[in-house]
C-alpha cells in the first residue's frame, strides 16, 4: 500500500479517506464490530437459557456475573458501532500521519496509551483515551511490544483514528473534552485550523 505519511505534528497532506485503503478498512472494522455485537448477544442469550433451564438454583449467583459481563461487552461492541460515523468524519478532515514510539504499556495498570505531538506544539505530547476495560486489542498489542510507526489521522486534543502500517487494527480514541457536554470544552493552545477541523468532526470547542 502505497501512502503519503507525515511524521509531523501539523495538518499537512490530503485527508486520510483519499488514500488507498482508507475507506475499506473502516468499512472492514464496522463488520467487524457488528459480529463481535451480535456474538456477544447470542452468548448473552445461550448464558441465559443455560441459566434459567439447566443450572440448580444454586448457580444462578455466579452466572449474574457472567451474563452482566456478556451484556457489557455487547453494549461496548454497539457503543464502537455507532461510531463508525465519527470515525469516517475524522478520516475526511485530517491526513495520515505517523508517530514512532506513539504507543507505551503501563505494566502495573495492564493498558495501553497512545502518545502523540500537539499539532499546535509538536514539542508537547497528548494521550487520546479507549474506551472499555475488555478485549482492548492494543493493550496485547503495547504488551508484546510495537516497534512500527503509529499510523493515526485526527487531532489528540480532541480525537483520532489510530491503525498499526497497513491500516490494521483500527482504534477509536478521544478525550473526554470533545464530545461529553458535562465537561469544559478546550479553549487555550489552539490555532485557527486547529478549531476549523475539529469543529468539522463535531467536537466541542470554546470560543
Amino acid at each position: 500500500m502505497s501512502m503519503n505519511l507525515s511524521n509531523k505534528g501539523g495538518f499537512d497532506g490530503p485527508v486520510a479517506w483519499d488514500g488507498p485503503g482508507t475507506a475499506s478498512a473502516l468499512s472492514r472494522w464496522a463488520a467487524g464490530q457488528l459480529a463481535r455485537f451480535l456474538g456477544w448477544v447470542a452468548l448473552w442469550w445461550g448464558a441465559v437459557f443455560v441459566t434459567v433451564g439447566l443450572l440448580p438454583v444454586g448457580a444462578v449467583v455466579p452466572m449474574t456475573l457472567v451474563l452482566a459481563v456478556l451484556m457489557y461487552n455487547a453494549v461496548m461492541s454497539l457503543i464502537k458501532l455507532c461510531r463508525v460515523g465519527r470515525m469516517r468524519r475524522i478520516l475526511t478532515v485530517y491526513p495520515w500521519r505517523q508517530q514512532p514510539d506513539g504507543v507505551r504499556y503501563d505494566a502495573r495498570g495492564r493498558k495501553a496509551s497512545f502518545v502523540l505531538p500537539d499539532p499546535d506544539r509538536p514539542e508537547k505530547t497528548v494521550s487520546p483515551k479507549i474506551s472499555g476495560f475488555f478485549f482492548r486489542p492494543w493493550d496485547r498489542i503495547a504488551r508484546k511490544g510495537f516497534d512500527g510507526d503509529l499510523w493515526y489521522a485526527g487531532d489528540p486534543r480532541f480525537a483520532c483514528v489510530i491503525a498499526k502500517p497497513g491500516l490494521k487494527t483500527l482504534t477509536y480514541a478521544a478525550q473526554r473534552t470533545a464530545y461529553d457536554t458535562r465537561t469544559d470544552p478546550r479553549r487555550k493552545g489552539l490555532s485557527p485550523e486547529a478549531r476549523r477541523r475539529a469543529r468539522a468532526i463535531g467536537a466541542r470547542v470554546a470560543e
